[in-house]
């Protein structure tokens, strides 16, 4: 049985991506973990909330906690009773150390982690990608799906190939991890350089390959740049599709699946995405 875990704010509770990690959960019958993310410095009020004419209140900071503690207590039931509902094995961690530390932590001891592509886990606005997701998708030590803004039902899937063993790495996680959607449509979407022809690196065995995974799979090369082409591309697909692709992390390991790729992906589409790093 597979350990996935799915990250949340307690105080802004994601409806969406509790959904997805529990219907993946349930689809491969794995054991779902919710990583509530605690951290003290992370509260609803602010510090000028605390001031009163003699200084800084204890009794209203104790309050104020006490309010907080039971606001994050009650949203972490909002998880238990779907899981409950799902039929699905599940636990619930309360983390109270530093948000970012306490999931890549996590991370170590997971097969998959589900996380929405708002989190934040900061009350002012920040530029989309948050550094919050940032840091989690260079650093997590499993693979990822980060999940958008609404569920939807996964109807195929869009693997990005660049020839490197990244991207074959991201596949075979993938197959390994999600093994439910193998009978789903499966393409093979590369982009080649303008002057390069449109053969498919190691086409033998990657399709050698494929078969052993997966029924019904297409091969599709354009030329160009790929977080132009690959966007394009996709807002024709007309399945609610999950795109799978190799390292976030800024690596000689992979030509051009970097984090602009992912960031194109995550801002452009209301789909998920799967990205795992070869270490």
């Amino acid at each position: 049985m597979n350990k996935f875990i799915a990250t949340f704010d307690g105080f802004n509770f994601s409806k969406t991506n509790c959904e997805f990690a529990v219907a993946f959960a349930k689809a491969e019958k794995a054991h779902l973990t919710g990583v509530f993310l605690d951290d003290k410095t992370y509260t609803s009020y602010k510090i000028y909330d605390l001031v009163i004419e003699e200084g800084v209140s204890e009794h209203k900071l104790k309050k104020l906690k006490q309010e907080d503690q039971e606001i994050r207590i009650n949203t972490s039931k909002n998880f238990e009773e779907i899981c409950v509902d799902a039929k699905i094995e599940y636990n619930i961690h309360h983390d109270q150390e530093i948000a970012v530390q306490e999931l890549l932590h996590e991370s170590i001891f997971a097969d998959l982690l589900f996380i929405n592509k708002d989190e934040k886990f900061v009350h002012h606005e920040e530029k989309f990608p948050s550094r919050f997701i940032k840091d989690v998708l260079s650093h997590a030590q499993c693979p990822v799906v980060i999940t958008p803004e609404t569920f939807v039902t996964t109807e195929k899937i869009i693997f990005l190939y660049d020839g490197e063993p990244n991207a074959v790495y991201a596949i075979r996680m993938f197959s390994y991890l999600l093994s439910s959607l193998h009978s789903l449509p499966v393409e093979i979407l590369m982009v080649k350089k303008m002057e390069e022809n449109l053969h498919l690196p190691d086409h033998k065995l990657l399709k050698e390959f494929l078969k052993r995974h997966f029924n019904n799979t297409t091969y599709t090369v354009l030329r160009g740049i790929p977080e132009v082409e690959i966007v394009s591309h996709l807002k024709f697909e007309k399945k609610n599709f999950i795109t799978v692709l190799g390292a976030y992390r800024r690596t000689m390991v992979s030509r051009w699946f970097q984090s602009s790729m992912a960031d194109a992906l995550i801002k452009n589409f209301n789909m998920p995405v799967f990205i795992a790093h070869n270490k």
